[in-house]
């Protein structure tokens, strides 16, 4: 008889991959495929500037690199620990609801992006999301989702000299064009 409590000996099996360990791993899989997708597209597309004075590249490189990051973090995760195990449940209810609606929300933004402009754009799916996710006054969404998408808007286009579409607000949109 050895000397050791069967609490003293290691585990010489590792527990296989359940199923949210195996979602962890996939979705950190496609996480940085698309994290290197995107790097390496913003790094051989879009201008990158001077030190002085840098150009659009900047940030989506930095986006870019951030996901990568953040990818292997997860699959590294995945890979090596066993605290977060179980099965993955489909949301319902009221969890489903929210999803697909999101998701609509989403949807629609990007579908109407290049018509109504990202100011517009941006204020409406903002206040699509904290209706959805927030607070149930109406007035209060909207007042905090206009100032989320004009604030980003502005940070982007008028701060950062982002070029996004302007839509009905450009010169020749509709709203835009009423003020020329």
């Amino acid at each position: 008889m050895s000397g050791q409590s069967p609490a003293d000996t290691a585990p010489t099996t590792r527990k296989a991959l359940d199923s949210k360990r195996k979602g962890r791993l996939v979705a950190g899989g496609i996480g940085l495929l698309l994290g290197l997708w995107y790097t390496w597209y913003t790094w051989s597309n879009v201008p990158m500037g001077t030190q002085d004075r840098p150009g659009a590249g900047v940030f989506p490189l930095a986006v870019g690199i951030a996901l990568i990051a953040a990818s292997l973090f997860v699959i590294g995760e995945a890979l090596l620990t066993d605290k977060v195990t179980g099965d993955v449940a489909f949301p319902r209810g009221e969890r489903l609801r929210t999803v697909l609606l999101m998701t609509g929300s989403l949807v629609l933004f990007v579908a109407f992006y290049q018509f109504l402009g990202q100011y517009i754009a941006a204020s409406l799916f903002m206040v699509a999301a904290l209706s959805l996710l927030g607070s149930r006054s109406f007035l209060r969404n909207v007042v905090y989702g206009i100032a989320i998408g004009v604030g980003i808007s502005a940070f982007f286009m008028e701060l950062l000299g982002v070029r996004l579409p302007e839509g009905l607000l450009g010169p020749t949109g509709i709203i835009g064009g009423l003020f020329l």
